[in-house]
Parts: structure tokens; C-alpha cells; sequence
């Protein structure tokens, strides 16, 4: 028979699902008004910005979690607004590459002192150094053994 959790590791799940539910539309709303950036948005400027710049369309789809075709609308809109833009790889065509631009990178510069700042307001400020390791470390080992869902 499967083991069933204790009250507090239930109490614990319902918390985290309830703060993602409220953090992420409070970080997005913070972004627009600042930047008139979205989340979803500011998501894709991190990424590439951590990767030097430039991802191909695949590995950006898998950092942000999201499926292909996701991942090319929301590019799509970026380049549109002049915040990214796309590239063949020079050694396959077949292989499109999302790159920042000059705009894209300052923009993401920007915000992340309105990012970081929210982050810390709404979630750092409860957690000292310990408890924060020690979550980080359970999180990632709850989700070690299991396959990303497929995201077509």
C-alpha cells in the first residue's frame, strides 16, 4: 500500500502551489507596469542572456518549459518588437537560433532589478540562506527521477 503524506508535507504542497498561483501573476504585474514587459517575456531575455546570448530554438523551448511551437509564437512576437531576433546556423539550416538584440539585452538588464526586487519582497525576504538551500535542494530532488512532461 502506498505511503500517504504526513499533515505537514500535505500543508507544504498546498502552500507551494498556492504561491506560485499568486507570485507569478504579482512578478508579471510588476514587469508590465515597469517595463511593459511580461513574465513569460522577461523568461526568454534571462535565458538567452545566461546563455550568452543565443540558443537555438530547441534548447530554449526546454529552459522555458514550454513546447516548440510555443516557443516560436512567443519568439515570433519578441523579434516583431524588435527584441530578439532569428538566425540559421551557419553549419545547418535546418537550425534556427533565437538571439538578443542590443534592445532585448537592455531591456533585460533593466528589468531584472524590478525581477530580483519582487522576488526578494514577495518570497526571498521569508527564507534565510538555510531554509532557501535546503528547499532548492528538496525541490530539485523531487523532480529528479521524473521525465519533463512532453510539450507539443
Amino acid at each position: 500500500m502506498p505511503s500517504r503524506p504526513t499533515a505537514a508535507t500535505e500543508e507544504a504542497w498546498h502552500a507551494l502551489l498556492v504561491a506560485h498561483s499568486r507570485l507569478l501573476p504579482q512578478l508579471d504585474s510588476e514587469l508590465r507596469r515597469s517595463h511593459d514587459l511580461p513574465l513569460e517575456w522577461y523568461d526568454v531575455l534571462v535565458q538567452l542572456a545566461q546563455a550568452g546570448g543565443t540558443l537555438t530554438m530547441g534548447q530554449l523551448a526546454g529552459r522555458l518549459l514550454i513546447g516548440a511551437s510555443r516557443c516560436s509564437r512567443r519568439v515570433d512576437r519578441m523579434v516583431d518588437v524588435g527584441l530578439l531576433e532569428r538566425r540559421r546556423d551557419e553549419r545547418d539550416s535546418r537550425v534556427i537560433h533565437a538571439r538578443l538584440t542590443d534592445p532585448g539585452r537592455a531591456l533585460q538588464r533593466r528589468a531584472a532589478a524590478t525581477h530580483l526586487e519582487g522576488v526578494q519582497t514577495h518570497f526571498g525576504r521569508f527564507l534565510d540562506d538555510d531554509l532557501a538551500t535546503r528547499m532548492g535542494r528538496s525541490l530539485r530532488a523531487a523532480v529528479a527521477d521524473l521525465e519533463p512532461p512532453s510539450r507539443s
